[in-house]
């Protein structure tokens, strides 16, 4: 049970680090699976739309981050 609870922890502990992060991915998903729902759109056009989407996201976070490194030197 120590193993379960340990990976637990981990996975808890990765998605609140960046707290932004993950709420921004959350919205992302959540939008576009409502534009999926109210819409025609392909799931091809879907799944290319969130891929752009997290791909900004992430690139924003790891700008972010650099710029906080570089700025506490």
């Amino acid at each position: 049970m120590t193993i379960i609870g340990d990976v637990l922890k981990e996975l808890f502990k990765m998605f609140v680090a960046d707290l932004r992060l993950t709420i921004a991915v959350l919205i992302g998903v959540g939008g576009l699976a409502t534009l999926r729902h109210a819409t025609e759109i392909s799931p091809m056009s879907a799944g290319l739309i969130l891929l752009v989407y997290c791909l900004a996201v992430l690139s924003e976070a790891v700008y972010r981050e650099a710029k906080r490194k570089k700025a506490a030197r």
